[in-house]
């Protein structure tokens, strides 16, 4: 399993949002080696199924935003998918950038950097052939120990951790609550994510009492709160901007040192 907490790594993981998505087209090959060379220590990206249940990396529910036409991923198959341009609307120096599959990105990323997989289930269709899809691919590639998957969907995690429990999950949720502990009641994960907009220091503290990594997201970003806070894990649309903010030490040399301590 891959561990996010702080105690383990040394010091908070940076997190680079759909890659480094301030830098070039989000969710693209193009944004995770700018993310990887911005200095994050892992990627976020997207993934939803195409019409013949492949696993496609894209965040939006309608294609419009980011490609010359509309509709949902779910709606077209793979091969025509292949052909679209996501990376035009960003920039005209990234035209012709291609949408990239699960597959692609794993085996980029295999022994270079983790990854963080966000099940995009949108409505009105939410597909398990997405989760069992990916779990299968991350075997296949042989990232397990190098995944963490997350959704809002507690649905799409339980099967997750049903399919190999040595995949790390975590719950995505938006809100204050007076016991974030009571979401994952009877329900594995091991990580909780919550919004920046709505977390607070007692809640950081609470969730890592009760052994959770506390990963937060969204698009508000107090960095020098957060890390007071003791987070771990930070993230950034655009990592070389963050990276200076933490620790110099390693993530895996704060790992070995602890190994050769034990």
């Amino acid at each position: 399993m891959f561990d996010l907490r702080q105690s383990t790594n040394g010091r908070p993981l940076l997190v680079g949002h759909r890659g480094a998505m301030e830098v070039a087209p989000e969710n693209t090959l193009s944004a995770f080696r700018a993310g990887l060379a911005g200095g994050a220590d892992i990627l976020e990206l997207d993934v939803q199924l195409t019409a013949d249940k492949q696993v496609v990396v894209f965040h939006d529910t309608d294609l419009r935003l980011k490609t010359p036409v509309s509709g949902q991923i779910g709606e077209y198959k793979a091969d025509y998918l292949r052909t679209l341009d996501v990376g035009r609307y960003f920039n005209a120096a990234f035209a012709g950038e291609r949408m990239p599959f699960l597959e692609e990105v794993l085996a980029w990323a295999k022994g270079r950097i983790p990854l963080m997989i966000e099940l995009k289930h949108t409505p009105p269709h939410f597909n398990p052939d997405l989760d069992l899809c990916t779990v299968a691919l991350i075997e296949q590639y042989d990232m397990v120990d190098e995944v963490v998957v997350t959704s809002f969907d507690q649905f799409a995690l339980r099967r997750v951790k049903r399919l190999n429990p040595d995949i790390t999950t975590s719950l995505i949720y938006v809100g204050r609550f007076c016991n974030p502990l009571g979401l994952i009641t009877r329900f594995e994960v091991d990580v909780l994510s919550p919004s920046t907009d709505f977390l607070s220091r007692d809640e950081v503290k609470m969730i890592q009492a009760a052994g959770y990594a506390c990963s937060p997201g969204g698009f508000y970003w107090d960095y020098e709160t957060l890390l007071a806070w003791g987070v771990d894990t930070i993230s950034s649309n655009n990592p070389a901007s963050v990276r200076p903010l933490l620790p110099e030490e390693k993530p895996l040399e704060a790992a070995l040192i602890a190994a050769l301590l034990a």
